[in-house]
């Protein structure tokens, strides 16, 4: 079994709940940070069923667990509806937990079909919901779940894991953790095409600074430029992202570390502003992934923070 490394105080919390636990959990935080193994480690500490699954499927089940990821693009009715066949062989006295990776690809067409058993589940049922941002999950399942935050990983549980994956146990080069974000799955997918980390890198940084409340149109208009330059291919868009989180990462430690001393902007929003930001970046890169024009995610993005910051 794969050792679990990081979120010490989720995991905690979520023991705290075991025996008063709602219908419905809303797991959220940047993609990559291990979710999806913290849910299952839940699960079987929640229904005392330790059999293997294969989280690579679509579908996997034990006799209490029911696991779901995107068939494809999307999560399919036909899923929805084994879900619901599983469901009916509820037994008296068992609990039993499905969970839903990246459910935010979930349409409205499943949603509904599952819509009644999550209002009302049978007795012991519990449904665990994976997505980026609560709000992008459909506010039919959103106004019935429990929201629980994820933090990215701290930069050593990155490198503990990732030289853990490695067979010769080498160790991973700073670059590579600087931008991952606190995410293993960033880093893994970065240590695949290792690109022009340089030009994406400064004009990440000088679109960051446009979006300061402070700065003037031209700057911003200056710095979307300098990305439409920079950022050529849908690869390099990604990595501005990974860039990107790891400034969050730092603005939400050094906010919960009261750090002293040079902080940028970011570090200084309050914290429901923090945290809005936060949910439109990771909006705007799950919006990458369906291919939406990408000039025009920035540029959008860049007035939704200004709107934000600037309130």
């Amino acid at each position: 079994m794969t050792k679990l490394v990081g979120h010490r105080e989720v995991r905690e919390r979520l023991r705290s709940m075991k025996d008063r636990l709602p219908p419905s959990l809303l797991f959220a935080g940047p993609q990559g940070i291990g979710k999806k193994l913290v849910a299952l480690e839940f699960a079987r500490e929640v229904t005392d069923d330790h059999r293997a699954l294969d989280l690579t499927q679509p579908l996997a089940q034990t006799e209490n667990i029911f696991f779901i990821s995107p068939d494809g693009a999307s999560i399919k009715i036909e899923q929805a509806r084994e879900a619901l066949r599983f469901l009916n062989l509820a037994r008296d006295g068992k609990r039993l937990i499905l969970i839903f990776d990246q459910a935010h690809l979930m349409g409205p067409q499943t949603a509904n079909a599952l819509l009644k058993s999550i209002e009302e589940p049978p007795p012991g049922v519990h449904f665990v919901f994976l997505t980026p941002s609560p709000s992008m999950l459909l506010p039919t399942i959103r106004s019935r779940s429990q929201v629980v935050r994820f933090a990215p990983l701290e930069d050593s549980e990155v490198v503990e894991i990732l030289r853990g994956l490695d067979e010769g146990g080498s160790e991973p080069e700073p670059w590579l953790i600087e931008l991952a974000s606190g995410s293993v799955g960033v880093a893994l997918d970065i240590a695949k095409g290792r690109d022009e980390t340089s030009a994406v890198s400064e004009a990440l940084e000088k679109w960051l600074a446009a979006c300061d409340p402070k700065a003037t149109g031209s700057e911003r208009n200056g710095a979307l430029g300098l990305m439409r330059e920079a950022l050529k291919e849908r690869e390099m868009h990604s990595m501005a992202f990974r860039f990107l989180l790891r400034h969050l990462s730092t603005a939400w430690r050094k906010r919960s570390l009261h750090s002293a001393g040079k902080a940028s902007w970011l570090s200084k929003l309050e914290f429901e502003k923090l945290e809005t930001v936060t949910d439109l970046v990771l909006e705007a890169e799950a919006d990458l992934a369906r291919n939406v024009d990408r000039q025009l995610l920035w540029e959008q993005l860049t007035s939704r923070i200004g709107r934000v910051a600037g309130a």
